[in-house]
């Protein structure tokens, strides 16, 4: 039967990224992994376990994340999650595990692994002539392999096997690690895996729907962002461009990554309200927070398709793109970035979701889902 689970995360391990435990394989070893819904692996350091705890396969999987590259062996075993620190609340039995081999120092973090939120297509494997535990073959040999079908990602998994509804959320209220009063509050959160609409103590009043454009990543198609009185309207992609829209929801992403030009706008809009908010976005280092006084900055409003096909307005207030206490004590640092990979495409981070209970209905939109915003309940520390 179908369950609502509640996980508990943390942002101390990765410092910014939220993780969760895993239990993988009959002895249960722990992993701590971030959740992504910027990619679709299910991945973990493979180091961590012996082959006597999964069973192996021909399979091989790469990928290239922002940080570095990684090549993994594909093995089955149970993964388990564990609600409140018991005994893992919910078990797929032979889910598909890449267990990494070869990988840029510093890709994880401090965290073991990544698992991937998003959808099949980024899930993709090779099939390899021989058993991939065993043998561990470089990038330079994929041609020795065919692409295998896509894989089922522990989300789909878990669903197609009857545990959850096809649907995840996220209560959580910083996108980097808090050294500040509170911090113990403020840099865990709640994961659910299910209905997240029945938790109705994690949020208040209505929600607020966006379109998901496309089944790969969490694409949303971003039509202007509002800095006080002023809009700036974004472009939509470009016509004959490879990505699907002009925005993706990542969070696996610690900023708000803007299109280059669509920052240059946004820091102009800033500057037209106080010079010196455009000093403050635009400095590498940190910021004294005593100085910033965050009552005289504006929200900025991300206006995007909504689910109805009307705009929807995401609102991210100033102490969720300013981040206070976040490189010591009375120090903050900005979320808010024109570094985005893509240009044309904004990687929108956990800056949009930390002011809200943030729920992906995977089976609303014509199957290619929803991300819905409910405002954190007002007990809720800020």
């Amino acid at each position: 039967m179908a369950r609502t689970i509640r996980i508990p995360v943390t942002n101390q391990v990765m410092g910014n990224n939220f993780t969760l435990k895993l239990a993988i394989g009959p002895g249960a070893v722990p992993a701590d992994v971030m959740l992504d819904t910027g990619s679709s692996m299910l991945t973990v350091d493979g180091s961590l376990f012996d082959a006597a705890a999964v069973t192996t396969t021909q399979l091989l999987q790469t990928a290239q994340f922002s940080s570095g590259t990684l090549m993994a062996s594909v093995v089955n075993t149970s993964i388990g999650l564990s609600a409140d620190g018991a005994p893992a609340a919910i078990t797929v039995p032979k889910a598909n595990l890449a267990a990494v081999y070869d990988i840029q120092p510093g890709l994880f973090g401090r965290a073991d692994g990544i698992l991937g939120l998003a959808h099949p297509p980024l899930n993709q494997a090779y099939q390899m002539p021989a058993n991939t535990w065993d043998t561990h073959y470089k990038a330079s040999q994929l041609s020795l392999g065919t692409v295998a079908p896509n894989l089922a990602p522990y989300v789909n998994q878990a669903v197609s096997a009857g545990l959850i509804t096809d649907s995840f959320a996220f209560s959580i209220r910083r996108s980097a690690a808090s050294e500040g009063p509170n911090a113990d509050v403020l840099n865990t959160g709640v994961f659910v895996l299910g209905d997240g609409t029945t938790c109705q103590d994690l949020y208040s009043g209505a929600f607020t729907s966006v379109a998901v454009v496309h089944d790969t990543y969490y694409s949303t198609n971003l039509i202007s962002i509002q800095v006080g009185q002023r809009t700036i309207p974004v472009p939509p992609v470009a016509a004959g461009s490879t990505m699907a829209s002009n925005a993706v929801v990542d969070s696996g992403n610690s900023s708000l990554m803007l299109d280059p030009d669509v920052y240059r706008q946004v820091i102009a809009a800033f500057n037209a309200i106080n010079p010196i908010f455009g000093t403050a976005l635009t400095s590498s280092a940190s910021y004294d927070q005593t100085a910033l006084q965050l009552a005289a900055w504006p929200p900025l409003r991300f206006v995007m398709q909504g689910a109805n096909g009307a705009p929807a307005t995401i609102a991210v207030a100033p102490q969720d793109y300013w981040q206070f206490d976040s490189d010591g004590p009375g120090k903050a640092t900005t979320g808010l970035a024109g570094t985005s990979p893509h240009a044309g495409q904004s990687i929108l981070g956990l800056p949009l979701m930390t002011g809200y209970f943030v729920v992906f209905d995977r089976t609303a939109g014509n199957g290619l889902g929803t991300i819905n915003f409910a405002a954190h309940p007002a007990a809720a520390v800020a």
